[in-house]
């Protein structure tokens, strides 16, 4: 007998869900996405393209495993293979956000000048953490050895407090404002015995040494006790100004727009009530309406970083040279070497003169021979009109935003090679739009 099968209907696209909208988020959220992903997303809806997003099945590296003109990489050994690696999970994950949220976190957490080896078990503890809950992602840090390292927490103990980490513990980890000098001297006397574990000459983590920690009364936020580090991360979490602090820091990360008041509060109310979980916090905000205003018009400037794996993998190409490594650099990014413990400047800052020199080189990469956006034999091999040479070259970088602006400008560019351009200008033709589209203000922002 014939099995009778049940027909599923067809799902159909959420009312105002558009390529546009998933666009915006996957470069906020993400590294960009390709013209199918645009399609297939914005077929399927605004609760289904989050909940793709959010998927917390382990990532998996999709496509040509990355080389250095041919090498493979190995980030503990080759000086600046370990940026290479970084850059390749940007590129082949196919769980972008997770990687999103890990240089988010680098650059809360930032540390540098430290073993490669630990930087590259602290990118580990990142990705791992940085979608569970702030308190234990705050405790996995604290114990981490490269920031032990850098702010020097192994070398806390009770005859001389060290204030610095509990300096950026308040300052830049969790509250911003809302406490004193007293409130940091204190803290440090609660932070104190740590030490590092050492093998064969090398840090390999870090371990608690209560003959070095001072065991006496402190006083922290008002709150009088024998605390120790879990104590001091447990206050400052439960501080009032934690909740907004984050709260802040994440929407200026995703969305860039000024966050209302009401708004603030009402993220940070719901993050306390799921007991300072971050996933959830993440996902409102990737929910909110703000992130979606003027979607014609992108107004957040694409970090290096954001640039370079989100060309790359919007082609659906892959790492082959380690150029990027001194395009980044030059462009004001080093992966794994923030300025400062404050982290990188975000926004305009991106765009001094030389950054922006950097970024045309990242065009020349892309549409040099051989390069990811160069002809494919054949394209250009017959007489095309202004707009399909434009479409072409559209289609040929990955389908980036194109505003009404550029889109004349591009069109201008190809007529003005004549009505018949011979082979060779069309070539010359398709080269350049490709370079003025990645190398153009459109594909600075996001």
């Amino acid at each position: 007998m014939a099995k009778h099968r049940t027909r599923i209907p067809a799902r159909t696209p959420q009312s105002g869900w558009t390529e546009a909208h998933v666009r915006r988020l996957f470069w906020r959220a993400g590294f960009g996405a390709t013209p199918s992903q645009l399609q297939e997303w914005a077929r399927r809806g605004k609760t289904a393209t989050l909940d793709h997003l959010f998927d917390s099945t382990p990532a998996t590296l999709l496509g040509p495993a990355p080389s250095d003109y041919g090498a493979p990489i190995d980030p503990f050994n080759e000086f600046g293979h370990d940026r290479l690696w970084w850059l390749d999970r940007m590129v082949r994950s196919d769980r972008p956000l997770q990687e999103k949220m890990t240089l988010f976190w680098h650059d809360h957490f930032a540390t540098r000048s430290q073993p490669t080896p630990l930087m590259l078990a602290q990118n580990v503890t990142m990705r791992e953490k940085g979608l569970t809950s702030f308190p234990e992602l705050l405790y996995a840090m604290t114990i981490d050895p490269a920031l032990a390292r850098f702010l020097s927490l192994t070398k806390n103990v009770a005859e001389a407090p060290n204030e610095n980490f509990a300096r950026e513990l308040m300052e830049l980890f969790t509250l911003g404002s809302g406490y004193t000098e007293q409130d940091i001297r204190e803290a440090a006397r609660a932070l104190t015995g740590f030490r590092e574990q050492r093998e064969n000459g090398q840090t390999t983590g870090v371990y608690f040494d209560s003959s070095v920690h001072d065991n006496g009364l402190k006083t922290i936020f008002g709150a009088t006790g024998a605390w120790g580090v879990e104590d001091v991360l447990r206050l400052c979490v439960a501080n009032p100004a934690h909740p907004q602090f984050l709260v802040s820091r994440l929407w200026d990360f995703f969305v860039g727009k000024p966050i209302s008041a009401a708004v603030r509060s009402r993220l940070a109310g719901a993050y306390v009530a799921s007991g300072m979980q971050l996933r959830p916090l993440v996902r409102s905000i990737l929910s909110r309406p703000e992130l979606y205003l003027s979607l014609e018009d992108d107004d957040m400037v694409k970090w290096p970083a954001v640039l370079v794996a989100g060309q790359l993998r919007t082609m659906n190409s892959g790492i082959e040279v380690s150029d990027w490594n001194v395009l980044m650099a030059s462009m004001g990014q080093t992966l794994f070497s923030p300025p400062s413990v404050a982290g990188w400047d975000w926004g305009t800052r991106w765009l001094s003169s030389n950054a922006m020199r950097a970024r045309f080189g990242v065009a020349n990469i892309m549409v040099a021979a051989a390069g990811p956006a160069d002809l494919v034999p054949g394209e250009v091999g017959r007489q095309m009109t202004v707009d399909e040479h434009v479409a072409l070259a559209v289609a040929a970088v990955g389908s980036p935003q194109v505003t009404a602006p550029t889109r004349r400008v591009l069109k201008r560019l190809a007529t003005s090679y004549g009505m018949r351009p011979s082979y060779g200008q069309r070539v010359q033709i398709q080269r350049s739009l490709r370079h003025l589209l990645v190398s153009g203000p459109d594909n600075q922002l996001c």
